[in-house]
């Protein structure tokens, strides 16, 4: 699960990327950086996912 995260936000970066970069106007800017927030929680919820299995197999050993 946390691997299809990280590579989701990945993907959502790379298209906040183009989005931003082909920017026309302040909203298309706006509409990117929006974007590039959509990969970040993508990406911290893949750190907590991972933390709470870390965490998890430290309470199983």
């Amino acid at each position: 699960m946390q691997i299809i995260f990280f590579v989701v936000g990945i993907l959502i970066y790379l298209a906040g990327f183009v989005v931003f970069s082909g920017a026309k106007s302040s909203m298309h800017e706006t509409v990117g950086l929006l974007i590039f927030i959509n990969g970040t929680l993508f990406i911290i919820g893949a750190g907590i996912i991972d933390s709470i299995n870390k965490q998890n197999k430290v309470k199983n050993s």
